[in-house]
């Protein structure tokens, strides 16, 4: 698997953390995001961004306010590798563990593979592939579908919305237990974007 240092967020990605701060919205600056990514790409080594930065990567420019990290369970050394730029605030048994970068105080969650929640079994970066560091879109769906908060299902409708085909193709790649969900979810996006008076004829002038 490709390692961290293909990471990278676009000018646009990055200018969408200081449009919310503009609007008074408690997120992140642009630069902090920066300065977190960037020392995540010198001490991480292999792993996924999952979470509102793949989201973002993805198309769907939303603010979040911490940075989620896909990785194996049986990597031992990843609090090692980042314990020189992150500062650990919460060691879990379980491997959820909580970071905080050390100059920005950006939050960093890493989440383990393996673990098995309500909705389904949370697969690790080996199985999903990289996508320039970022996790694939089809696995981004997967994740979306299995912890099933609404924020979370909301960012399906989004990335519908924006790039139906490439979220369509995804479905073949999901398991069972996911599809009735991902249906649902691809059903709003179609009645939104219908619904949607910009989707209209343009009037004549």
């Amino acid at each position: 698997m490709p390692d961290m240092e293909l990471l990278e967020l676009t000018p646009s990605q990055l200018e969408t953390f200081d449009f919310a701060r503009g609007f008074g919205m408690s997120t992140i600056g642009s630069d902090a995001i920066q300065k977190t990514v960037e020392d995540l790409k010198a001490c991480l080594g292999s792993a996924l961004i999952i979470g509102g930065l793949a989201v973002i990567h993805h198309g769907y420019e939303r603010y979040t306010n911490d940075v989620d990290i896909l990785y194996a369970h049986a990597d031992g050394s990843i609090l090692k590798r980042l314990s020189a730029k992150f500062k650990c605030v919460q060691k879990a048994k379980n491997g959820w563990h909580k970071l905080a970068h050390r100059k920005t105080g950006v939050r960093l969650e890493l989440i383990p593979e393996g673990d098995l929640t309500t909705y389904g079994f949370i697969p690790g970066p080996h199985f999903f592939g990289s996508d320039n560091g970022f996790l694939p879109l089809w696995g981004l769906i997967w994740l979306k579908l299995v912890s099933r908060r609404a924020k979370d299902q909301a960012d399906v409708v989004e990335l519908a919305k924006i790039r139906m085909n490439d979220v369509l193709a995804a479905r073949s790649k999901l398991p069972d237990e996911l599809l009735d969900c991902f249906d649902e979810l691809i059903a709003t996006a179609k009645r939104e974007i219908e619904n949607d008076p910009n989707n209209g004829p343009a009037e004549a002038e």
